[in-house]
């Protein structure tokens, strides 16, 4: 009976033995897994920190686009206006040189 409960000792450190080396894998896996997390969180930030930028830049740009369409509408305006003035222009000196032609 001593041999059947050593027999069963052994076996029962076996099991022990088997089952704290996998409890072993296991927190290698999940240490490793939990440095994985880490440094995804870490490029995570990173990669927020890069979009809240490009946002900011893209804030930046379309104000420069607004301010950049307004000149362009004055311009255009004043540009009409000096058509005008040109067009006067041009009939006071046909004016003239018909005076001149007199």
């Amino acid at each position: 009976m001593s041999d059947n409960i050593h027999k069963l000792i052994d076996g029962i450190r076996e099991k022990y033995s088997h089952v704290n080396s996998q409890l072993l894998e296991e927190r290698t896996k999940v240490e490793s897994l939990q440095n994985k997390i880490d440094n995804l969180t870490s490029q995570l930030g990173v990669s927020n920190e890069g979009i809240s930028a490009l946002q900011i830049r893209i804030n930046e740009m379309s104000s420069v686009t607004e301010k950049a369409n307004e000149q362009v509408i004055t311009r255009s305006e004043g540009s009409l206006i000096s058509n005008e003035q040109i067009d006067e222009l041009v009939k006071e000196i046909d004016y003239c040189i018909g005076q001149l032609k007199k």
